[in-house]
């Protein structure tokens, strides 16, 4: 087996390249899909071959209810389903539609990170009963490879993260509360985007980098002046113009950066950079700093408008106290369609008792004295 490819490619072009590759060796295999583990044990698919067999789901919830799901991640060894057809009676919805596209077998092998940690599921399918039992050796191979592609891309990410976590801790030194607010507000847009996946909104790459790349969009603020950003009176006019200039700041900064850089898909450049100059725009069109409207706006600047003030108003600040939650919840309703798409509104309202215990998990280090 030879496999050739390139550092420079995609997460999806190397596991375009894998899939080739099999189909190449072995004309009864069908191909294969990638979910991975979100924080509350559900599954988001992150990839899925062109001859898959039939539309893998974008979301599969809670895979303790999953007997082999749950076994699966127990043994750490691959689970094969021989013969689909044995199993007609017991088999899920999904199975039973890759029976119909002439998908009669099946492998599913773990995924884990370099801590050995369980990430994610690689399921496989084939036409004929059998087939992996006959080829074991080769798909264990395969997953491993597939593992390795992953890991490649969770490292990158990290590795480009922590160069950003550096540069907003040293932009954020001093402002205490700023990085647990950083860590809440991407916890409430991985809340939101999970619920819009759910629903064929959006997929799993997006959700995965709206959580990682959500806490830059107020990069652009510490570009401005100390005395108008830590302030904690009621901007003038002439200062409201300035702070209202950091979406355009922090674009500019990450655009410079990153494009040199080199080391981030130009997809998940596009979603950093709308996240940083859209956060600010409003779905009735009165926002800043380009006034776009509706679904104009990115659908991860919609997002993480929510998630931001979501934050803002459950958190305490030097001129506020933290607001009760049904009061949270009215606000955020009566901007639905105003400032706020309403689909957003409708994720974070339905999971407030989530955000609350976020909340909880990173609480500022302030306390009130008035």
């Amino acid at each position: 087996m030879e496999l050739k490819i390139s550092d420079n490619l995609t997460l999806k072009q190397k596991l375009d390249h894998l899939n080739t590759l099999i189909q190449d060796w072995y004309p009864d295999y069908v191909g294969f899909a990638i979910a991975m583990l979100d924080n509350d044990n559900n599954l988001y698919s992150v990839y899925r071959s062109q001859g898959y067999g039939v539309k893998f789901p974008d979301f599969i919830e809670a895979i303790h209810k999953s007997s082999r799901l749950s076994t699966l991640r127990e043994r750490r060894s691959p689970d094969i389903i021989d013969d689909m057809t044995c199993h007609l009676p017991s088999i899920k919805h999904i199975h039973q539609t890759l029976i119909r596209k002439s998908c009669l077998s099946s492998m599913a092998t773990p995924i884990y990170n370099k801590n050995d940690e369980f990430v994610g599921i690689m399921f496989i399918n084939a036409r004929i009963p059998y087939f992996f039992r006959q080829n074991l050796n080769f798909f264990n191979t395969i997953s491993l490879i597939a593992s390795l592609f992953i890991n490649d891309d969770l490292n990158v990410k990290r590795s480009f993260h922590n160069i950003i976590k550096t540069i907003l801790l040293i932009s954020h030194h001093k402002d205490p509360e700023t990085q647990n607010h950083l860590k809440r507000v991407a916890e409430y847009s991985r809340l939101i985007a999970l619920y819009l996946g759910k629903r064929r909104l959006c997929n799993g790459h997006f959700i995965d980098a709206v959580y990682h790349y959500a806490d830059m969009h107020d990069i652009g603020k510490y570009m401005i002046p100390d005395e108008i950003l830590f302030s904690t009176k009621i901007y003038t006019p002439e200062e409201r113009q300035i702070m209202n200039e950091h979406p355009e700041l922090g674009y500019q900064l990450i655009l410079k950066t990153l494009k040199q850089w080199g080391g981030i898909t130009d997809d998940n450049l596009k979603i950093i950079l709308n996240i940083i100059r859209y956060h600010h725009e409003r779905f009735d069109g009165e926002g800043f700093p380009l006034k776009l409207k509706g679904e104009d706006i990115p659908l991860e600047a919609r997002i993480v408008t929510v998630a931001d003030v979501t934050d803002a108003l459950l958190s305490y600040r030097p001129y506020k106290k933290p607001w009760p939650v049904s009061d949270v919840i009215n606000y955020l309703q009566d901007g639905s369609g105003k400032q706020f798409d309403p689909l957003c509104v409708e994720a974070i309202t339905k999971n407030i008792t989530k955000a609350t215990l976020i909340q909880n998990k990173y609480p500022d280090h302030l306390t009130d004295e008035g």
